[in-house]
């Protein structure tokens, strides 16, 4: 067995350099051990505070952290510095461990160390010799090696210094913001904290009212709303204020799948944001979130529930007294109704309130409805009642208080419409526009057509000459019920309106004031005044001439047009094989003109007729049997009821009188234009309109048999038209001479009575 000695190289050199390394060794597993160990600690302690800052992490969640920290903690310490520190090396290992830093070493570090532990019995045919020299040049190999060489600091290098460096931003961020860090630690070691934020976001929902109802809890808030709402949210920004702030929201009821949505609100002045939830319905929940807030003050869950809805609305609408007009219902909401007029609405709802209140939009009146049990078919039923007065036009809503408190959100609109009694209308019938030239001993016609929605309460005519009133009159017959339409025809003689010292040459003015039933105020309407010429004789005649010669042009042209027009129909009828497109502009041509001779035919029954009242009214005829047809006229005045200034029927009806005999002669004035009335009156109301159907007929015909048939009626009815122009013609030219007869006579009877007055005159001198 060998002996260690002071001279031992092994003992001496390579003993001391291994203690030396494996010292070296173990300082560097404590030093790797803790910079895993802090980084690991670290590296969790900065995941977890950055989850739990952002998201909020729940209690269990933290607690789960922390337990995490405190076992990669145990974990490192126990791995990384218990394990590598407690490990048993041997002098050989050190050994091993240099031959692998030192390959040029050949194994000579393992052998010297090996054999130097050899007793020299055991040496076994090995010298002693070559021993020792081996230790001895192993030895000083050892003292020339590069020791720096047996350790890699690089990779604890940057342990080290990726601990450190998490070290350092944990204690900067505690340094920089301690009521942080704090809040960290107390959150993971499961109390309530929170973390300070540079903005903080207050959710202002509306107070609880009939609109809205509310439950406020610590960090949430249930609110209870009609479907169909509204909801006005306003979020207050304090602190940073962002520049975007969202309302992020979630739906409850299952019917979006849980979509998370997420709202940008707008802007307002004092650091708020505000946004409208429109036409709310379902369930769902919000919060707010902007800047490093992202949950808010609190969780906003909204629930929402049918409101009562007003169904079946219906007025009974009561029209004032003096209308006469029978209650009637309206249903559908709207109600239109004469001002004055009571209503009673009645509406019914789809579920019981606690109060139904009508509002009027546009006066903002508010009437409380009644609840009223209905009894019906259906069985019992409660409706809601107000009675109220149409003053005027509105628009007006049912207001619904539901018994949870809710009221109806959108309750729909209905119109009010008030009808007014408009005051009563008239207009002159007689004298008409044309005006009446009446002789001071004449007689006034004065027809008039007067109306009103419900009934005339009076109606007054007053007649004015030089500017004094001659007549104040009412015309309006006494009636239990009164009349809604009135036509009346009054005679007045003209020397009783002019008086005895009066200018005849003055004139009328006649003046209309109706008045209707109305309360509590009647309607009153004037007419515009109307003017009655009063002329002398002469006056008279040129009036009358001026009728008759526009009557004989209207009646000459109209023949021209006629025999022009049947000729062309003549020879349509004459010619087979017209063209189509020819043959239709032919016939136009033809029916534009019988157009005209259908006007030119009223025109002249129309002026006959005025000609007819002009001598009546003015007593032109000489005849006693005159004063007849003024009774007649009376007569056939009181009953009739349609508004025309010039009936045709009575002229008719005189005419059937003269040809039975009942009517005696008025061979002056009144016969000869009777005669004549009674050919335009066949000429306007029956050959005229009948040529002109006959025409349109032949447009459209469907064969030329039916054409040829159209075309042959339609030249007999226009032969007819002409015969009676023609007939009209010549007793309108018969008329003119005879006037022209009574003119010459008229003025030799003024010279003679001229002469005779000279005659006299020169006598009595």
């Amino acid at each position: 067995m060998s002996v260690a000695t002071d001279r031992d190289p092994v003992t001496a050199t390579l003993r001391p350099l291994l203690a030396t390394q494996l010292r070296r060794l173990r300082q560097r597993f404590v030093w790797h051990g803790v910079g895993l160990t802090l980084l690991l600690a670290a590296g969790a302690i900065l995941l977890f505070f950055t989850l739990d800052h952002w998201l909020d992490l729940p209690l269990p969640i933290r607690l789960l952290h922390t337990t995490t920290v405190l076992a990669l903690t145990a974990f490192a310490c126990v791995r990384f510095l218990h394990y590598p520190l407690t490990r048993t090396i041997g002098e050989v290992d050190l050994a091993m461990w240099l031959e692998r830093t030192f390959p040029e070493l050949h194994q000579r570090f393992v052998s010297a160390v090996q054999l130097h532990a050899v007793d020299d019995a055991l040496l076994r045919n090995q010298s002693r010799a070559m021993i020792e020299q081996l230790l001895d040049e192993t030895a000083a190999k050892a003292t020339q090696l590069p020791l720096d060489r047996t350790f890699d600091s690089r990779a604890t290098s940057r342990v080290l210094g990726g601990a450190g460096l998490l070290l350092t931003t944990l204690a900067l961020g505690t340094a920089l913001a301690p009521e942080t860090a704090q809040a960290f630690v107390l959150r993971h070691l499961g109390i309530a904290a929170k973390y300070p934020r540079k903005t903080t976001l207050i959710i202002e929902l509306p107070p609880a009212g009939p609109d809205l109802q509310r439950e406020d809890h610590a960090d949430q808030t249930l609110l209870t709303l009609p479907a169909g709402a509204d909801l006005h949210v306003t979020v207050l920004a304090k602190g940073s204020v962002p520049k975007e702030v969202f309302l992020v929201s979630q739906r409850r009821d299952g019917s979006s799948s849980g979509e998370t949505r997420k709202v940008l609100m707008t802007a307002r002045p004092g650091n708020r944001f505000r946004h409208v939830f429109r036409r709310l319905s379902g369930s769902w929940e919000f919060h707010a979130d902007g800047g490093d807030d992202h949950q808010g003050d609190r969780l906003v869950v909204v629930r929402t529930v049918h409101p009562p809805q007003v169904v079946a609305p219906r007025a009974t609408i009561h029209p004032p007294a003096y209308t006469g007009v029978e209650p009637f219902v309206q249903s559908g909401g709207a109600i239109e109704a004469l001002a004055g007029s009571e209503v009673e609405l009645t509406v019914a709802t789809t579920a019981p309130v606690r109060l139904a209140t009508m509002v009027f939009l546009e006066s903002g009146r508010r009437l409380e409805l009644v609840p009223s049990v209905l009894q019906d078919d259906s069985g019992t039923s409660t409706v809601q009642r107000g009675r109220f007065t149409v003053e005027s036009s509105d628009r007006y809503q049912i207001e619904l208080l539901a018994d949870s408190g809710l009221r109806n959100p959108n309750p729909g609109t209905y119109p009010i419409s008030a009808l007014q009694d408009y005051a009563p209308v008239g207009r002159w019938l007689l004298p008409d526009d044309e005006g009446t030239p009446l002789l001071p001993e004449a007689l006034l016609c004065v027809r008039f057509d007067a109306h009103d929605d419900f009934g005339l309460a009076a109606v007054d005519l007053a007649i004015e000459h030089a500017s004094a009133r001659s007549l104040q009159r009412a015309l309006l017959p006494a009636s239990e019920k009164p009349a809604t339409r009135a036509v009346i025809t009054e005679l007045f003689e003209v020397r009783d309106l002019l008086g005895a010292e009066r200018n005849a040459n003055d004139g009328l003015v006649l003046k209309l004031a109706l008045r209707d039933n109305r309360q509590p105020q009647g309607g009153a309407t004037e007419l515009p005044p109307r003017i009655v010429q009063i002329v002398d004789a002469p006056q008279l005649a040129a009036v009358i001439g001026r009728t008759f010669r526009s009557l004989r042009e209207e009646t000459s042209s109209a023949l021209e047009i006629q025999t022009d027009r049947r000729g062309r129909l003549e020879e349509i009828a004459a010619v087979d094989d017209t063209p189509e497109a020819q043959l239709s502009q032919s016939l136009t041509g033809v029916e534009v003109g019988q157009g005209r001779i259908a006007g030119a035919t009223e025109r002249l029954h129309r002026g006959l007729m005025r000609a007819f009242d002009l001598h009546l009214w003015n007593r032109l005829e000489t005849s006693q049997h005159a004063a007849q047809v003024i009774e007649l006229f009376r007569q056939h005045s009181s009953t009739l009821r349609e508004p025309i200034a010039l009936d045709a029927a009575f002229y008719r009806d005189l005419q059937q009188r003269r040809q039975s005999g009942t009517l005696g002669a008025m061979e002056t004035t009144l016969d000869p234009i009777l005669s004549m009335l009674t050919v335009a009156d066949r000429l306007a109301t029956t050959s005229a309109p009948e040529a002109t159907r006959l025409l349109s007929q032949v447009q459209v015909a469907r064969d030329r048999n039916e054409r040829i048939q159209l075309v042959q009626r339609a030249l007999e009815v226009q032969g007819q038209i002409e015969q009676g122009l023609k007939q009209l013609l010549e007793r309108l030219e018969e008329w003119n001479d005879y006037q022209d007869v009574i003119q010459v006579t008229r003025a030799l009877r003024d010279r003679q009575r001229d002469l005779q007055n000279r005659t006299e005159e020169v006598r009595g001198k």
